[in-house]
């Protein structure tokens, strides 16, 4: 081969190596304003949902309507109707594209699944929640709030642990982390004294009660005693 040959073959395979790199800039770019496209159509479609909880609850908290007269309860069926249908949208979105969702999209779903009546649905998603959790603080509202929804769907076992699990994490060691404890303490009582045991409903508030000694400001500290000391019994409400 001529010295030629050489050099019309080196500038052959340079612009295909160029071209090969902007075939490959091209697709990331592409990949990236897909994904683009796709968060915020979740998002949307998310926020719609929102939207519709918000205006049933407060259609229900209106002391001006009739909740169950004919036009409301069309209302409300015209709401459940569109809440169905961006729930089967975000699912789809979430189940294809599961990297690109969090926690609290997966939160929300589990919310609204639980409000149209399909808790299967609604526990896979508090799962996702759970497992999405982006911080040790996130990871105990989200513990909670899965137990709390296994408590009322008569999981009561597994509604415990989810709390133990919560209570047991080793979170920083401050006032904030203190009190989130505190009020998980609090939401784990409520969900005994409804369904579980008056036993480990004292329990959870023993267990507030000693975290409460560990604040270490005063004025949040006066506010969580007043918390606790509402629920319990005068005889073992705590000095502050």
């Amino acid at each position: 081969m001529t010295t030629k040959d050489y050099i019309l073959i080196s500038i052959s395979a340079a612009a295909l190596i160029l071209s090969l790199i902007s075939l490959v800039v091209t697709l990331v770019q592409k990949n990236r304003e897909t994904k683009r496209t796709i968060r915020k159509n979740l998002s949307d479609t998310l926020e719609n949902i929102s939207k519709i909880a918000i205006e049933s609850t407060k259609l229900r908290a209106s002391k001006d309507t009739d909740f169950n007269s004919e036009p409301i309860i069309l209302l409300r069926r015209n709401y459940n109707s569109q809440r169905r249908v961006l729930i089967a949208h975000a699912d789809f979105l979430v189940d294809r594209y599961d990297n690109i969702a969090t926690e609290i999209d997966c939160n929300i779903l589990a919310g609204a699944y639980a409000t149209i009546g399909d808790m299967e649905k609604a526990e896979h998603y508090w799962q996702k929640t759970v497992e999405k959790s982006l911080s040790k603080s996130i990871r105990i509202m989200n513990l909670r709030g899965f137990g709390a929804f296994l408590f009322n769907n008569d999981k009561i076992d597994l509604g415990r642990k989810c709390f133990e699990e919560a209570l047991s994490l080793d979170v920083t060691d401050n006032d904030e982390n203190r009190i989130l404890k505190i009020d998980t303490c609090l939401m784990l009582c409520d969900m005994e004294n409804e369904f579980g045991s008056k036993e480990n409903c004292e329990t959870a508030l023993k267990r507030a009660m000693e975290i409460l000694s560990a604040i270490k400001s005063q004025g949040r500290k006066n506010e969580m005693h007043e918390r606790i000391s509402q629920k319990l019994p005068s005889k073992i409400r705590p000095n502050v």
